[in-house]
């Protein structure tokens, strides 16, 4: 920054720039990886296994994974409404998978089943957190070959499960709920907030999908393309963006549209630290999805940032100098005098013997003794 004071000279030649791209991507293919010790695999990572077939009655074929914590006064309405929203009620199950939350959520489920006679489960964990990894061990609990992953919060409506449950076929084995279909909306009472991060955390996954809503934690899947996934982030809140990415792509990719409720009971357990995983998540979806070309894009943009800064900064400091100069051209001694290039200098001289020589006494006091010199040193501001 010193030389680009005196002499205006770039402090980012080529020569930088290109250390400088270099450093980035290698840095970049370093850091920016998921380590495979983190990772899910459907295949070598299940703690748990689905339980016994129920000895009478039909099998369990539809299995409805609920991740919760926090949320027992919302388990009753909304597993009554399950129930009464699909076709086969005694082939339906709902696993609710409970981070401990120590709220009565076991109790409240034990009645359900006992008192009115559901087929719901819940799952306690007391080492693990987090939506994802709850979602992920619903999966291995469930008996049905048909999964759909809905919250506890009543937002995601009942009455979309079957349509979700009947869009699995072997041809799409994968469905997506969307809040961006004709004919459904957004609650009127979704604050504007949440509105402008939904749709910005769209935004930034629409180069890796075409689904028009990819942050839904409204969908369905089947058991065997669960199996048939790739390593899975079970630390993200996206899960199902990332089997979207990461499962066998299917010939189509139904999507049923359904209207975003508002919660009744409960908080909302969105937060920065969330928002802040969900970046996170979103980079390692574009290094696996995207590969080395990701890490010279984000090169690239480091070095373009760097770049078009720099130029603002010459620019402001330009207009600074312009400020200081006087009305004929002299400057204020705080301003600097910047060096005069050999070819300017030959110049200024021929300038000098012009004025001294024919311009008579009003030319030399019009420059002053080194008119020349101030003339030149103008263009290198």
């Amino acid at each position: 920054m010193a030389l680009l004071k005196r002499t205006g000279a770039s402090p980012l030649s080529p020569q930088r720039l290109a250390a400088l791209f270099a450093s980035t991507f290698l840095v970049s293919l370093i850091f920016l990886r998921s380590s495979p010790s983190t990772l899910y695999d459907p295949k070598t990572s299940a703690l748990y296994s689905p339980a016994d077939q129920p000895p009478n009655g039909p099998p369990i074929r539809n299995s409805i994974v609920v991740p919760a914590y926090h949320e027992r006064d919302n388990l009753a309405p909304l597993v009554r409404a399950v129930f009464a929203a699909v076709q086969h009620p005694s082939e339906t199950e709902v696993v609710i998978v409970d981070d401990n939350s120590k709220d009565g959520t076991v109790e409240e489920v034990e009645r359900l089943r006992r008192e009115e006679g559901f087929n719901v489960d819940v799952l306690v964990r007391t080492k693990e957190k987090g939506l994802s990894s709850a979602v992920l061990r619903g999966f291995e609990r469930a008996m049905g070959e048909k999964m759909v992953v809905m919250d506890a919060d009543l937002q995601h409506p009942p009455a979309a499960v079957q349509p979700l449950l009947d869009s699995l076929t072997p041809v799409t084995p994968l469905a997506l709920g969307t809040r961006y279909g004709e004919g459904v909306s957004m609650s009127e009472g979704w604050p504007l907030h949440r509105r402008i991060i939904s749709w910005g955390a769209r935004v930034l996954a629409r180069p890796l999908t075409s689904a028009s809503d990819p942050m839904t934690g409204f969908f369905a899947i089947t058991k065997e393309q669960f199996h048939s996934s790739k390593p899975i982030n079970p630390s993200g809140f996206k899960i199902a963006l990332e089997l979207l990415l990461k499962s066998p792509s299917p010939s189509s990719l139904p999507e049923i549209p359904y209207s975003f409720g508002l919660r009744t009971s409960g908080s909302s357990k969105l937060s920065s630290k969330i928002m802040v995983k969900y970046v996170g998540q979103l980079v390692s979806l574009y290094v696996w999805s995207w590969g080395v070309f990701f890490h010279l894009l984000l090169a690239t943009g480091v070095v373009g940032v760097l770049k078009g800064a720099e130029v603002l900064w010459r620019e402001r400091k330009r207009r600074v100098s312009r400020g200081r100069e006087f009305p004929l051209g002299g400057y204020h001694p705080d301003a600097g005098v910047p060096p005069l290039s050999p070819k300017a200098k030959g110049r200024s001289s021929a300038a000098r013997g012009l004025t001294g020589a024919g311009g008579g006494g009003g030319g030399a006091s019009w420059f002053g003794a080194g008119g020349g010199d101030v003339l030149e040193r103008k263009r290198f501001v």
